[in-house]
Parts: structure tokens; C-alpha cells; sequence
């Protein structure tokens, strides 16, 4: 049932759609035309590689249940070099990755979203680590996300983490995905130059409609998280899943819900270089 395939400029395998009288085990829909692709998900799955594929091929009474993703990315002990990258659904068709959800204005991400998982064990309580991404995983990611928001001409602020999108029940991929690095080696996602650290320099590239915060302000750093796109209904959570994405990425010690004037600094800029 899985073919080799390539997904320009990747290499990897594709599923097969089941045929009866296992229809039910593809987990997806057709995407309706007028559903144009408008947002890219980033995942970790906790499980391991054949786990996943099996949670998103498996035949299931409730339907409702049937969760799935475009892609899942091995980690390079669980596949051969260069067979790392699964499709389980095609781009064409909805899978169902995102759950509730919601970012800017829209609220049914499946039906407008690809969603890719990374193998990756996330949040070990029990020793308080994160499980760390392989280099091979992130340059796939890289160079598939890159050539899907050329295809289908995605914002940059609209390639997203599960947690960006629904900050009140995930936290993937974590606060060790390195968002930086896609930005910087890909030209991916949302970040701020260098030069950009510099409220002069924002002022004058982008005009922002309002100054820039001079003390941390929780209310109004709210605010700007859901002009920006994340859902506030929980404030804390909304911060947490910020902070993960930008300013503790990478700094796990830091990945709490404290306020301070380098998060609004961050979400100023943000909201002045890509929400106007």
C-alpha cells in the first residue's frame, strides 16, 4: 500500500488511498475548491513513527476519531536516509490534523490547512526535558514548507505550530522547535531580522499603527496576540504558546506566562511587520 513518490524536492513514500471494504481507513475528505490552502501546522506526535502511521490509518467505528495528517516525518532511526518523508494524505485532500482551532478569522483549519507531524517525544515531565529534533527532520521541513508557501502562497505568519493555533489544549512542537532556523536558512515563518530589533528600524520599514510598549502590560500584550492571530480566550496560555514560538524558542527555562518588555517589544513588531 505505500509507493515511492516525490513531493519536489523531497524524496519519500506515499500511502496508498484503502480501497473497500476499508474506505474508512482513509482518514480525509476531498478539499472543496473554494477551500484554498491558507495555513501550514506544525507538529510533534509523542508517539513513535509506526504508531502514528498506524493511529492515522487504522479502522475505526466513530469516525470522528479518524485523526490523520499530510505528512509524518520519521526520525532517521526509524527510516532509511532519504525515507523519512510519509504522505498519508494528499494535499489535495483535508486531513484531520488540527482539531478546534483557530487563527485570524478562520476557525475550520482543516478545511484550509496541510499539517506535517515530526516524530519527536515532546515534554518529558518526569525529568523536565524536551525530546530534541534531528537535523534531518528540520531540513525536510524546511524544504517541503518552503516550496508550500510558494505553491499556495502562504502568509509567513500563517505557518503555524498546533499550539499557536489552539494554545488552550497543545503545546507542539514545543518550545525546542527551531523557528529561527526555518526562517533564517528556509525563508519560513515569521521572525525579526536583526536589524529589526531596533524599534527605529521597525518604525521606519512598516509604519506600526500604534507606539511602541515602553513597560510590560498584560492587557495589551493580550490584545496584540489576537490582532496578530492567536486565540486569548486563555490569556495564559495564549502568552505560553507564544513565548514557545519567539521569545523563550530555544530557552526552556524561560517558557512561562511572566510578561516582560522584550514580549512586547516582539509582539509589537510582529503585528507591525505582518498584520497591517
Amino acid at each position: 500500500m505505500v509507493h515511492k513518490e516525490y513531493f519536489n524536492p523531497v524524496h519519500g513514500y506515499a500511502i496508498s488511498p484503502f480501497k473497500s471494504p476499508n474506505e474508512d481507513r482513509n482518514h480525509f475528505h476531498h478539499r472543496n475548491v473554494n477551500n484554498k490552502i491558507k495555513i501550514i501546522v506544525l507538529h510533534f506526535t509523542v508517539l513513535d513513527f509506526g504508531t502514528t502511521v498506524k493511529e492515522f490509518t487504522s479502522k475505526r467505528s466513530n469516525t470522528s476519531r479518524n485523526v490523520s495528517s499530510h505528512y509524518v516525518i520519521a526520525r532517521p532511526t526509524e527510516a532509511r536516509t532519504h525515507n523519512q518523508l510519509l504522505q498519508v494524505v494528499p494535499e489535495n485532500c483535508v486531513s484531520n490534523h488540527a482539531g478546534i482551532s483557530l487563527w485570524g478569522n478562520y476557525s475550520l483549519i482543516n478545511s484550509i490547512s496541510i499539517g506535517i507531524e515530526i516524530v519527536n517525544y515532546g515534554y518529558n515531565a518526569t525529568n523536565d526535558s524536551w525530546d530534541p529534533f534531528y537535523q534531518d527532520q528540520i531540513r525536510i521541513v524546511g524544504l517541503m514548507v518552503a516550496r508550500m508557501v510558494d505553491q499556495y502562497k502562504v502568509l509567513p505568519h500563517y505557518v503555524v505550530g498546533h499550539s499557536d493555533i489552539a494554545p488552550n489544549r497543545k503545546i507542539d512542537p514545543g518550545v525546542m522547535f527551531p523557528w529561527r532556523k526555518l526562517y533564517k536558512n528556509y525563508g519560513i515563518g515569521a521572525w525579526l531580522d536583526n536589524d529589526e530589533m531596533n524599534e527605529t528600524v521597525v518604525i521606519a520599514k512598516y509604519s506600526p499603527s500604534t507606539p511602541c510598549p515602553s513597560t510590560p502590560d498584560q492587557k495589551l500584550f493580550v490584545n496584540y496576540l489576537g490582532v496578530y492571530g492567536y486565540n486569548i480566550s486563555d490569556e495564559i496560555q495564549a502568552i505560553k504558546a507564544f513565548k514557545a514560538h519567539f521569545t523563550a524558542n530555544q530557552k526552556p527555562k524561560l517558557y512561562n506566562s511572566l510578561i516582560t518588555r522584550l514580549e512586547m517589544y516582539w509582539i509589537w513588531a510582529l503585528v507591525a511587520k505582518y498584520s497591517h
